[in-house]
């Protein structure tokens, strides 16, 4: 076992609704860093909070603009840096109004670093991290943006998803895998040429109805939060099912921790389930 990795060995649900620290409102985004830290992006009390690997809250902080301390933004998205100890936050000054959207660099402890602007579609726009490349993704309605830590656009491509991008994530190659909110998991290369999708609508076994969030395991797998269907499934690289891990009421954004460890969210109900490695990895 890595080092760091002697997690609780089974499944944790905390959160719930409220305003007060440990408690949601509209939780958007989870990331996991390499040393088992959870990163919660709990939107409409605009904040990010942080907790352990076995849900123990930790500190949380503000999501506001490097200069700005007095005015706090909707905290939408969240993804860990390539650099230990900074993470990526998508803020809007209101979900309602577009064009007042940024990504924020932040240090782990919460002091805004640095920032830039994004001019977004998507009610539900969610975020990424390129780590090979040292790219940040972003997922908008109807386009994927493959950016520069310093907010220059390397490209952008149209997909036209029937419901809009409601996941990202990249793999060790720097592909960008998507689900489209439909039925189907895409897939385009570093220079944003489609390579590869799959994906049948249904409720079958290995089907899809709304996939949300996308992330991958230490060997690639792909894991879809297969949101109406209420479960959480494992597909190889190539698209085939490989098993169910979860089944949890309308799963939305996952992560992976480096330890084999799964995080998922529940917007519906306001909490966020670790699943241990046993119960994830096959």
């Amino acid at each position: 076992m890595e080092k760091g990795c002697d997690v609780k060995q089974e499944k944790i649900t905390f959160g719930g609704w409220g305003t007060v620290p440990g408690k949601f409102k509209s939780i958007s985004g989870v990331a996991v860093s390499a040393d088992n830290e959870i990163f919660v992006t709990d939107e409409l009390n605009k904040r990010v909070q942080v907790f352990s690997i076995d849900g123990t809250l930790l500190r949380l902080f503000p999501t506001v603009l490097p200069g700005e301390s007095n005015t706090m933004l909707e905290a939408r998205g969240v993804a860990l840096d390539v650099a230990p100890g900074y993470l990526w936050v998508l803020v809007s000054r209101n979900r309602w109004f577009f064009n007042k959207e940024y990504v924020v660099q932040y240090s782990k402890n919460g002091q805004p670093i640095k920032k830039f602007d994004v001019s977004l579609k998507s009610l539900y726009p969610v975020i990424a991290m390129d780590e090979r490349n040292n790219k940040v993704i972003v997922g908008d309605k109807y386009r994927i943006m493959v950016l520069d830590p310093n907010g220059s656009r390397l490209w952008s491509s149209e997909v036209r998803p029937a419901y809009g991008i409601s996941g990202v994530t990249s793999d060790r190659k720097g592909n960008v895998l998507l689900t489209d909110g439909y039925r189907t998991i895409k897939k385009f290369n570093p220079s944003g040429v489609k390579i590869f999708e799959f994906g049948t609508r249904g409720k079958g076994e290995g089907q899809l109805n709304s996939p949300k969030g996308i992330c991958l395991d230490t060997s690639g797998r792909i894991i879809v939060a297969n949101y109406l269907n209420d479960r959480v499934d494992m597909f190889t690289s190539q698209g085939e099912f490989v098993r169910t891990i979860a089944y949890i009421k309308f799963p939305e954004a996952v992560a992976m921790g480096p330890c084999g460890v799964l995080v998922v969210t529940t917007p519906f109900t306001h909490t966020v389930t670790i699943f241990p490695q046993q119960m994830v990895l096959p």
